[in-house]
């Protein structure tokens, strides 16, 4: 008797009863939420998101050069150096990571940018006016510490700026498809394009001078070294022939004569193996470069969207109303302590 004793029961017919008694008030408070919800939300800034997608190259570097084997075969340039290597030097899933970078936003300020009213401007300029509305203060703007080429120095308000971008900004891969996908939100739809292009840009110019800046420097050090053995293959040969113009009537054989020639043509197949060698060398570094660059192919560009993101009236609105109803019905059912009608 007593466990029945302890059920608490509700009377749903009181229950309906008490909010028919009370429905005046109840949409009472659901117009002001709905009111209120509907206000907050045409006070919010419009936002626009554009996205664009890259798919990225995922080969072994190996075989990246397979296509050319043949053909530098009958140069006679050996490609087992050229093709020595192994996985990439900077993995796939750190692309992203790219676009968090601290240069990449600086750079990202001086890019000239075009608003949908056509106003050319700078990025720092259009955050400033569109993200900001111009409200900053004169002391955040200057710097804490000296410029210096050792070290990144920025601003109270520029180190914000870069955090609220690095939400605004971001880069994702899916581990599936290998898709690459850019997303950039942006109170402007046409400058959230713009943005969007020119990170991919930078993405993609970014992760090709990783994987090629070591083989182009090489290269340069090649053709530095080239430059000079073909000047120095050319002068002996010179020497060469003009030492056998000389001598090639001469009747007399003097043993002098002969220690020079000698001496001559050493020098001259010296300078010549040099030469062909790095030539060969240079040939494979030029090969080294076509392997070592990715390809990166833009699968679908950025678009200017037509609506905008942020914010959700709708569902602002339907939240708002839910709330109202919600806090009507509490009120209702405590107003008076009338929920003692409902419970049994």
């Amino acid at each position: 008797m007593e466990a029945e004793r302890d059920i608490i029961s509700i009377d749903l017919k009181a229950f309906f009863k008490i909010l028919w008694k009370e429905k005046v008030r109840i949409i009472l408070f659901i117009f002001i939420f709905t009111t209120l919800g509907l206000v907050y939300a045409f006070s919010l800034r419009e936002e626009f998101i554009s996205s664009g997608k890259i798919l990225p190259e995922y080969q072994s570097k190996t075989s990246g050069l397979g296509q050319f084997a043949g053909l530098a075969s009958l140069a006679g340039v050996d490609l087992g150096s050229a093709a020595a290597g192994g996985g990439d030097a900077i993995r796939p899933d750190l692309y992203p990571d790219v676009l968090k970078s601290t240069p990449f936003f600086l750079d990202l300020f001086q890019l000239k940018v075009k608003t949908k009213e056509n106003k050319e401007i700078l990025f720092s300029q259009f955050y400033d006016q569109y993200v900001l509305d111009n409200d900053i203060k004169e002391e955040n703007k200057k710097l804490k510490f000296p410029i210096n080429n050792q070290y990144i120095a920025v601003s109270y308000q520029t180190e914000k700026n870069l955090k609220d971008l690095r939400e605004r900004i971001s880069a994702s891969i899916d581990k599936k498809t290998g898709l690459l996908t850019v997303t950039v939100k942006m109170p402007d739809p046409i400058v959230s394009t713009l943005v969007t292009r020119y990170s991919m840009d930078y993405l993609t110019n970014y992760i090709t001078n990783y994987r090629t800046e070591k083989a182009k420097k090489d290269l340069d050090f090649l053709a530095e070294r080239l430059d000079a053995a073909k000047g120095k293959y050319y002068n002996t040969q010179a020497k060469k022939a003009q030492y056998s113009d000389q001598y090639q009537q001469s009747m007399m054989k003097l043993q002098s004569a002969d220690l020079q020639r000698e001496r001559i043509e050493s020098e001259y197949k010296i300078s010549s193996s040099f030469y062909n060698t790095l030539l060969q060398k240079y040939e494979e570094a030029k090969l080294k470069i076509q392997q070592e660059t990715p390809v990166l192919k833009i699968l679908e560009p950025p678009v200017v969207p037509n609506k905008k993101s942020e914010p959700k009236i709708a569902i602002i609105a339907i939240l708002s109303l839910f709330l109202g109803g919600i806090t009507g019905i509490i009120v209702a059912l405590f107003r008076k302590k009338n929920y003692r009608q409902i419970l049994r």
